[in-house]
């Protein structure tokens, strides 16, 4: 009886394994790739609804799941991007939150980019401070930029 149970099972194992082995993963390729990107600066300031970041060596970007896809980026080519990318980013502008550092620890304000430029190693955005209080002038910082599609444009 007991060898009769156990040869049932190891048939079942087989019958059942190749539909395993062979099994699919399935991947909703509907969606393009969601990209996030990382920006990091010696300092920083706010000109009334311009901020700018400088010392800026370059973007880090990556995915998310299922697509796993990281990267550095120039920040030339990061704004020549964006700006390939003008009305769709007019129409629904990313949100980023600005991470400060300061003797205090690190202040985080949430802003919506509007636009994005680059100058001599700085990258400038047009800005809508959405919550926080942003200093006119900070140190070392970092913005993570929110997702959007598609990119690369």
């Amino acid at each position: 009886m007991r060898l009769r149970t156990l040869v049932g099972i190891f048939t079942v194992m087989l019958t059942l394994l190749p539909g395993l082995v062979f099994a699919e993963h399935v991947i909703d390729d509907s969606k393009e790739p969601s990209y996030l990107f990382v920006i990091s600066g010696t300092s920083g300031s706010l000109d009334g609804d311009t901020l700018t970041l400088n010392g800026v060596p370059n973007v880090v970007y990556f995915t998310e799941r299922p697509d796993r896809v990281a990267g550095h980026l120039s920040l030339e080519k990061f704004v020549e991007s964006w700006n390939k990318g003008k009305d769709r980013i007019k129409a629904d502008p990313p949100n980023a939150t600005l991470s400060m550092l300061n003797k205090d620890g690190a202040k985080n304000v949430v802003v919506e980019l509007l636009s994005a430029e680059q100058k001599s190693g700085s990258v400038i955005f047009k800005v809508v401070v959405l919550e926080g209080v942003l200093p006119q002038a900070f140190k070392e910082s970092t913005i993570f930029i929110d997702h959007f599609h598609p990119w690369p444009p």
